[in-house]
């Protein structure tokens, strides 16, 4: 899906992407994901199944 975005947006994604060492496509992704997390619209243990679990981490 190409979504056209102004220029701003264009670079301020391009330096975050970069900075992560990720994908465009990826740092879309960890955006969204982080917004629908923080708006509600997600639990944040969504998708973990995917993800190995983090060292350390103890479940209640």
């Amino acid at each position: 899906m190409i979504v056209p975005l102004p220029p701003d947006i264009e670079d301020a994604l391009d330096r975050f992407a970069l900075e992560q060492e990720i994908t465009r496509e990826e740092a879309l992704a960890v955006i969204a994901r982080d917004w629908l997390i923080g708006q509600g619209y997600l639990r944040a243990d969504e998708g973990d199944e995917e993800k190995e679990p983090a060292q350390g981490r103890v479940d209640a």
